[in-house]
């Protein structure tokens, strides 16, 4: 979709299903549709259907599998991309998901073997993204930046300045998450300076945001909203959490969650990443609301194959340590605590982050 207007998107596809009910592209697109707009159950339907009518269509297969992975349906997901693989329809989305698939599974012989698949000569080397993302994961934010670089460095080799952009400010974004706002402030000047793209665009903003940086915040919004006006996710997701993570440097609590009520019904869309249910967390914990802070952190721990490299995955779980701490509830914080140490236990040791929640756990000895 040229525009990423994605409700227009689903009605066009639904419109072209009925009319054409025989072609496989159509209920693909479909099943796109739903699936960016984190209808996941309702992808699946249109993804068998386009297998159905074609079994040699390419994309059908790693989209069925992207499906079932966002509902933590692992088995069925690695069983779609078996299944496209024996019909030789394999492209580099499949290895994409079989590397998520192998990490939530522990699995580092098939990460390796992924990961190899997808890097090198002819391709955009954006999968050295994945690598970083997953040391991020575990709060290992400097060998995230190592790998960041590496495939930027790559990406710009083989031309793909876009790539090379959207990694420069994830790494930015990882960064700012971490606290280390002089190292992501580097890295958003760097990819915008390669690509102004609306998802570029979108990371930074939040970047800043984080690191309190509001005027340069504020003037990427109003290039977005000048620049991108029918983007779907742009307007009703990426720009809401800009703001929610301004009024949290303002510890203004109730305005966060006021912001954040419009982007629910989005809450589970790719594009959101954890993101509106954290922020919300964070808020109800500075109001001292430690049930809804804990059902928010929660959400995130129950769909992992939403987003499986997320940073917000672990942090979920700092917020249900902390959560339960503030409410008395001993046992369940130092499980959490645990949890969480664990996740992090490669982390880097000056991060913020990581001492205060060794603090925190020590208290509860």
């Amino acid at each position: 979709d040229a525009v990423q207007s994605w409700d227009k998107a689903l009605e066009l596809a639904q419109s072209w299903t009925a009319t054409y009910p025989r072609e496989a592209f159509a209920f693909n697109s479909l099943g796109v549709a739903y699936l960016f707009l984190g209808r996941y159950d309702r992808a699946i339907e249109p993804f068998q259907q386009a297998m159905r009518l074609d079994p040699k269509f390419v994309p059908p297969p790693s989209n069925l599998a992207g499906a079932f992975m966002a509902l933590n349906r692992y088995a069925e997901a690695g069983a779609a991309l078996k299944e496209g693989a024996a019909r030789e329809t394999e492209f580099s989305g499949g290895h994409r998901i079989a590397y998520l698939l192998a990490f939530i599974a522990h699995d580092q012989a098939a990460m390796f073997e992924h990961l190899n698949a997808s890097v090198g000569i002819g391709t955009t080397n954006a999968a050295f993204g994945w690598q970083a993302h997953v040391a991020a994961f575990g709060g290992g934010v400097s060998a995230a930046h190592e790998q960041f670089r590496r495939g930027v460095q790559l990406a710009l080799q083989g031309g793909f300045t876009e790539v090379a952009a959207q990694l420069s400010v994830e790494d930015a974004e990882v960064q700012a998450i971490a606290g280390r706002c002089v190292e992501s402030s580097k890295e958003v000047s760097e990819g915008l300076g390669l690509s102004r793209d609306n998802f570029s665009l979108e990371r930074a903003s939040r970047a800043l945001a984080l690191c309190g940086a509001n005027r340069e915040a504020a003037a990427l919004v109003s290039e977005l909203v000048r620049r991108y006006p029918d983007a779907t996710f742009t307007h009703r997701v990426s720009l809401p959490l800009t703001a929610a993570i301004g009024a949290m440097r303002r510890s203004d609590w109730s305005r966060m969650l006021g912001i954040l009520e419009p982007v629910k019904p989005y809450d589970h869309a790719p594009s959101s990443e954890f993101w509106p249910a954290y922020l919300r967390g964070q808020a109800q914990m500075g109001m001292k609301r430690t049930v809804e802070a804990a059902a928010e952190f929660q959400t995130i721990l129950d769909h992992r194959g939403e987003a499986p490299l997320s940073p917000l995955y672990a942090l979920a779980q700092l917020g249900v340590a902390r959560a339960a701490a503030m409410s008395g509830q001993g046992d369940k914080a130092r499980e959490a605590y645990d949890t969480f140490l664990n996740l992090w236990r490669g982390a880097d040791s000056p991060l913020p982050l990581l001492r205060e929640a060794r603090l925190e756990r020590g208290r509860l000895q």
